[in-house]
């Protein structure tokens, strides 16, 4: 018997990497070899996931927000036809638990997924007003309420063990099929590449400072993918528009891959995903030791995990100065995801997290 998912996500289809890289990379994967099949239900629709992107327009948004809570109804009634229904990070992206509450009294088995520290505030600037409508306080309702929660990490699983319901660690994953190491384009400087979201692109723009004390010792390019251009003053840098189309094949471009963060509550909960990026395309990476990065590089062996700015300088420069060393650790960044983070892997144990939601309901 072929199990019918409902999957309520906050954004568009394609649009952000929370969904491209857990549900929606899975859904075809668990229809394929695991008899489920997936039916999309975003909060947002595209009108509404763009204005979000964009600074003021609060009128706007306001409105928008509003139609789409009011059209959320419907879809959370309609969940009593589905075997489960899954939450990634909320039913509404604004607004407290009420209609997750009405999902657990009247649906059927909840799994509830996530994979970053949203128990907290953490917005972009573009909508810092919205911040304290989220109610991030409903993150541990919906672990309480669910049947089962998927939970990217150990540290995020550890937090939701705290609030109630079982867990199960199913980490953010990569198709392996899509990410494969290419020949690199001739270029005569070592690229440094960042990739990530408008929101987390502030944290590189803190290591500004580190850039230019590399470029002022190397020859490097810096190269960032994202949707905006970076603020990084002093740093010669090469802004590239990220598009899901254009995504691997730019990062594919890079020698090394980096992911610099802060050592706070909120990095602490996030999940490798840049990171794996870099390695299934057998790009060494440079990271912070912080969060979720330490489960997925392991230092000297396919990247290196620093944290103070002498220790970021010396494995840069090892990397810029020994291709051969940048190749030894790319091959055991593509085994490490092969190993760990395929798609594959993850869509398995989503499977048995909703099956065991199913037959304790």
């Amino acid at each position: 018997m072929t199990l019918a998912l409902l999957a309520l996500v906050p954004y568009p289809l394609g649009t952000t990497p929370s969904q491209r890289f857990r549900i929606e990379q899975w859904a075809p994967l668990l229809e394929r070899d695991h008899g489920m099949r997936v039916h999309f239900a975003p909060f947002a629709d595209e009108r509404l996931g763009a204005l979000l992107a964009q600074p003021g327009r609060l009128g706007s948004k306001a409105a928008r927000m509003a139609m789409a809570t009011a059209a959320r109804l419907p879809e959370v009634l309609r969940a009593r036809r589905y075997h489960a229904v899954l939450v990634h990070r909320a039913v509404c992206l604004a607004g407290p638990a009420v209609l997750e509450r009405l999902l657990a009294a009247i649906g059927p088995p909840v799994v509830f997924d996530f994979d970053d520290a949203i128990w907290l505030r953490h917005t972009s600037g573009a909508n810092a007003l919205f911040d304290r409508l989220k109610f991030p306080g409903k993150t541990a309702t919906l672990c309480r309420l669910a049947t089962r929660v998927a939970a990217g990490s150990e540290y995020l699983a550890g937090w939701a063990r705290g609030h109630g319901a079982p867990v199960d660690v199913v980490p953010t994953s990569i198709d392996a099929d899509a990410y494969v190491a290419r020949q690199r384009p001739p270029n005569g400087r070592v690229v440094i590449g960042w990739t990530g979201s408008a929101t987390s692109l502030t944290h590189l723009e803190r290591a500004a400072p580190l850039l230019r004390r590399l470029q002022a010792e190397r020859e490097v390019e810096v190269r960032v993918l994202c949707t905006r251009p970076p603020a990084l003053p002093g740093v010669e840098a090469v802004f590239r528009p990220w598009t899901p189309a254009n995504e691997v094949d730019e990062i594919a471009a890079f020698d090394v891959g980096i992911k610099p963060m802060p050592d706070d509550e909120w990095a602490r909960g996030k999940c490798p995903m840049k990171e794996l990026q870099y390695l299934a395309l057998g790009i060494p990476a440079v990271c912070s030791a912080v969060g979720g990065t330490r489960e997925a590089v392991r230092h000297g062996d396919n990247g290196y995990l620093v944290s103070t700015e002498d220790e970021w300088m010396e494995a840069l420069l090892r990397l810029v100065d020994d291709p051969a060393l940048r190749r030894r650790l790319g091959e055991e960044g593509r085994r490490t995801v092969r190993e760990r983070y395929a798609s594959t892997r993850s869509a398995a144990a989503f499977a048995d997290c909703v099956r065991a939601a199913v037959g304790r309901r």
